[in-house]
């Protein structure tokens, strides 16, 4: 369940108002945020209304949510999505098929936005190569660390296989130095400087780090790259960086690393190794 959701309200599982429509769902959330004080809504809307595999009479609802939470005297616009499990007359933010035990969440995937293989996000591979690969990664995440090193090489030796799109998303509350690490490879990349986009994940610095200067000379002394503060302060890497994570938002990334392969999600982070268009012997 999203930690937004808990820390707002909680959702009946069974809610004895009938659901009639998708206007009802908006009104039946509209009204349980609303119950929180510290809640003012903005806006509710639907983005997306999917099926769910194996599982009739319910629907999975992708809900886009504006609104202000007021904390003190601090007021903050937070503007986030998130899954609803809608029936005839249930609404709930967490569906389990008890035959395998399994989140229907992990299920359920939003459509692809349409600029999802844009060419600033290609990292290796040639954009019309027979598969596309996604990754939604943080050069810090131990995880991503043990995986997304290897697509990144299956990507370079077969381009004409994989194409590979990196996305960055730095999870800056486990790992802060990674705020400063992915502009460094934004800028690297938009520099053809991929080898150091390919070092982040084999650099030894102390993942708390914040000193960006610290960072940028760690980075140096590791990699032999030299960036100053302006060009990784510069408009168009905000503008990246922004709209990683609005993608992320659109198709409910919460952790990395997050692969995608042909448009799915792929939960083994794997399935690019059947890609490979074995040599003729």
């Amino acid at each position: 369940m999203s930690l937004m959701w808990r820390s707002l309200t909680t959702l009946a599982i069974a809610s004895s108002v009938l659901i009639a429509g998708d206007g009802d769902v908006v009104r039946f959330v509209k009204h349980k945020l609303a119950r929180n004080p510290q809640v003012h809504v903005n806006s509710v809307k639907i983005t997306d209304k999917l099926p769910i595999p194996g599982i009739k009479g319910w629907s999975a609802y992708v809900m886009a949510l504006d609104i202000n939470l007021s904390r003190g005297k601090e007021r903050r616009r937070i503007e986030f999505e998130d899954i609803l499990f809608v029936s005839k007359n249930l609404i709930t933010t967490e569906l389990v098929d008890r035959k395998t035990g399994r989140d229907v969440r992990s299920m359920i995937q939003p459509k692809m936005p349409a600029d999802i293989y844009d060419k600033s996000h290609l990292l290796y591979g040639k954009a019309d190569a027979k598969h596309k690969i996604i990754v939604f990664s943080d050069p810090l995440c131990p995880f991503c660390r043990m995986s997304v090193p290897d697509i990144m090489k299956a990507a370079k030796e077969h381009p004409g296989d994989i194409a590979l799109y990196y996305y960055h998303m730095p999870l800056v509350s486990l790992h802060p130095a990674s705020a400063t690490l992915v502009r460094v490879m934004a800028v690297a990349q938009k520099e053809g400087r991929k080898d150091v986009v390919e070092k982040m994940y084999t650099l030894p610095i102390d993942y708390k780090l914040t000193d960006e200067k610290k960072i940028l000379a760690i980075v140096k002394k590791q990699t032999g790259y030299e960036v100053d503060a302006k060009k990784l302060h510069a408009p168009w890497v905000d503008k990246l960086l922004k709209h990683d994570t609005k993608t992320a938002k659109k198709l409910l990334v919460t952790g990395t690393p997050t692969v995608y392969a042909d448009g799915k999600k792929d939960v083994t982070r794997g399935r690019y190794k059947s890609f490979i268009t074995k040599k003729k012997k």
